[in-house]
């Protein structure tokens, strides 16, 4: 793998960072961090990352499948 997004649908790339899906916070791509993965209707993948299991677990808390397009 290259590190570079082919379906503008992966998380925000900057450099050797992600950008946490709940909070905006960079997160360090070369340390674990959370992250959850589904599937949407159309099969598109989508992967969001987090910064911490606290912030997973609010954002998680707070969307709807809906709401993560």
């Amino acid at each position: 793998m290259d590190g570079q997004r082919t379906d503008n649908n992966g998380p925000d790339v900057l450099g050797e960072e992600q950008v946490c899906a709940n909070c905006g916070d960079t997160i360090e791509i070369g340390s674990w961090h959370p992250v959850l993965a589904e599937t949407d209707d159309s099969g598109m993948f989508h992967l969001y990352p987090f910064c911490s299991p606290h912030c997973r677990d609010v954002w998680n808390r707070t969307q709807t499948t809906q709401n993560r397009e």
